[in-house]
């Protein structure tokens, strides 16, 4: 569901969230030379209005996040060059620092800065120590004077979380092969036991094709943290690119429906883990997230044999009921409006009523999506179908999701599965829409910083998992 493009870079992984002047996203084929750390840093320059003006792209750094902690987004934006203000607003910088706070706790310090150069602007990333851990934001500026800023990035290394124990599995490349497309992905298998139960994981919604194997998004990889910690507890995984991601042009817009890009290569994948030696055949599942999650139920249906189906922040509505709620959050989630979401809350808002009238042909893109989609989401009801199926069934709700309700998705689920023994339902305090901890209301920016998913969200569908 997210809208956002990556550039990996030589030092780590870059998440653009704000700027740069001529080239919002740097091209992927720009280079970066090798980052160095600062030794010393300009003292910034009085004006005699007495606003501090930087030395340096250090200095300007160093101001911003000043501002932007004490909360002068406003004075945060004017240290933004003239022609890179109308990409960026109080709003914006708001959401990104709530971002930051959500995932860090209180913010501390700056403990570090590296300067390097970027897309010809220097740069440089500034460690920011927060109460929960220490997060990097890079910040590009001119070459003038008084350095203005022209963007600024997440700028978070992944980290395993300390709940893998690498040495308690083995992970193996594999791939999962259509027709028309070739998948790559990992298989990570517990070290020790044979006949141990495996499951499959599947994406969400990804119009932009930046769904890998590990989910990567900024320094965050969700699927790696479920893969490496299940297998680190005596469950086998498989987990592949998505098909946006490996083979962007195998399907035309109208073919792009909920069982080409969601239920199909899954099916194929469950009958490979089927295929792995050290896995009990009759123990494989499925855990969905987001669509997947959605989706889930119709691959149990399609499957006939799956032992089990797990649901990650599954809507329970159509698919497009819960977009305008995202966007209405997205405006609205600080003080200060963020004027570029307020006005695309609007567009999406007509383009909705659209989607309910059907006012759209297979080919035409809607809300980000070719209307293929809209349309066989909308044919297709996944309570229905997950009350009809027999097979066991997990949900799992974050209580800080933005993109999927607690009231008008996870408790749907609650109540028209009432009646199953079979099914079981965790709500998560604290989780976001990929299951990471964080505090206070949940924004777009927490998903790039290097945040694991926790622990708990493994352990139990862990111990799930091995009950089937």
């Amino acid at each position: 569901m997210r809208r956002r493009r990556f550039l990996t870079v030589t030092g780590g992984s870059l998440a653009a969230i704000a700027g740069c002047v001529g080239d919002e996203t740097p091209d992927e084929t720009q280079t970066v030379p090798d980052t160095q750390t600062a030794t010393e840093t300009t003292e910034p320059t009085p004006t005699p209005d007495g606003t501090e003006q930087p030395a340096d792209v250090v200095a300007a750094g160093e101001l911003l996040v000043s501002d932007m902690q004490a909360g002068r987004f406003e004075a945060a934006v004017e240290r933004f060059r003239s022609d890179a203000q109308s990409a960026i607003s109080a709003g914006r910088l708001e959401e990104i620092w709530l971002g930051y706070t959500a995932v860090g706790g209180s913010f501390q310090r700056i403990t570090d800065t590296e300067e390097t150069v970027q897309s010809g602007y220097d740069a440089v990333g500034l460690s920011l120590e927060f109460d929960r851990g220490t997060h990097v934001l890079r910040v590009l500026a001119d070459d003038q004077d008084a350095p203005a800023i022209v963007g600024i990035f997440v700028n978070d290394e992944y980290s395993r979380p300390e709940y893998v124990d690498p040495n308690a599995f083995r992970a193996e490349e594999a791939t999962v092969e259509t027709d028309d497309c070739l998948m790559d992905g990992e298989l990570t298998i517990p070290a020790e036991g044979d006949g141990v139960p495996g499951i499959v994981l599947v994406h969400g919604s990804d119009p932009n094709g930046a769904a890998d194997m590990d989910l990567t998004t900024g320094g965050s990889k969700p699927f790696k943290d479920l893969a490496e910690g299940l297998a680190s507890r005596g469950v086998a995984v498989l987990r592949y690119d998505r098909r946006s991601h490996a083979c962007p042009n195998s399907l035309a817009p109208e073919e792009w429906t909920l069982d080409n890009i969601t239920v199909d290569d899954p099916l194929v994948a469950i009958e490979e883990l089927r295929a792995v030696p050290a896995v009990d055949s009759d123990r494989v599942a499925v855990v969905g997230h987001s669509l997947g999650g959605m989706a889930a139920p119709r691959i149990a249906e399609r499957d006939g044999g799956l032992a089990g189906i797990a649901m990650l922040a599954a809507p329970a509505r159509n698919f497009y009921e819960i977009f305008i709620e995202q966007f209405e959050h997205l405006a609205t989630v600080g003080e200060y409006e963020w004027d570029a979401m307020a006005e695309q809350y609007e567009r999406w808002d007509e383009r909705i009523d659209r989607i309910r009238a059907g006012d759209y042909e297979a080919s035409d893109t809607v809300l980000g999506y070719p209307g293929a989609l809209w349309s066989s989401v909308d044919a297709y009801d996944q309570v229905a179908t997950a009350r009809a199926i027999d097979t066991p069934t997990f949900v799992l709700q974050g209580d800080r999701d933005y993109q999927v309700s607690v009231t008008a998705d996870f408790e749907r689920w609650q109540t028209q599965l009432a009646d199953r023994p079979d099914a079981t339902f965790e709500l998560y305090e604290g989780l976001n829409h990929v299951f990471q901890y964080g505090e206070g209301p949940s924004t777009q920016t927490e998903y790039t910083l290097a945040n694991p998913v926790d622990r708990s969200v493994v352990e139990d569908i862990a111990s799930w998992a091995t009950q089937l």
